[in-house]
């Protein structure tokens, strides 16, 4: 069964970890990294697969990484990690800044809650009035459409 029966299953198992840490190593020096959370090789070339802030994260764990990372941040920190990932969704997945209730989609693939970029998530302006961006609520919405597929535009 084993290439060694008088190996020890302390030292069997030392020797596996190390196998998987090189082919670990192996597959970062061919450009290609895990998400942290379901383990699925990504190229790091391609900036669009995965998100990352301390972590890597691929597009389809975001949301789920996303609820249970940001009550762990600082709010300076979750303030940056938001920016970071609004721009990272705007950028590669057409997301949108909904910065109204009644704008919202009825039908969306992700829909995500940060505090306005233009207030820092204060809800108001310098001068002390209402943000007009958010409507002094601090936070807008996020959100990556179900494509229409249907449309005849």
């Amino acid at each position: 069964m084993s290439d060694n029966p008088d190996k020890s299953l302390d030292e069997k198992l030392a020797s596996v970890e190390r196998s998987l840490k090189q082919v670990n190593d192996a597959l970062g020096l061919l450009g290609l990294q895990p998400c942290s959370w379901c383990g699925v090789f990504y190229r790091r070339s391609d900036k669009g697969r995965l998100f990352h802030y301390d972590e890597f994260v691929c597009f389809r764990c975001v949301p789920h990484w996303w609820l249970q990372r940001c009550p762990e941040l600082s709010a300076s920190a979750r303030k940056k990690a938001e920016r970071e990932l609004r721009q990272w969704l705007v950028s590669h997945h057409h997301a949108e800044v909904i910065l109204r209730p009644a704008n919202l989609p009825e039908h969306f693939m992700m829909k995500l809650v940060t505090g306005c970029e233009e207030c820092e998530g204060s809800g108001k302006t310098p001068t002390g009035g209402r943000c007009h961006h958010c409507d002094g609520r601090g936070t807008v919405w996020v959100v990556i459409r179900v494509p229409d597929f249907g449309s005849s535009e």
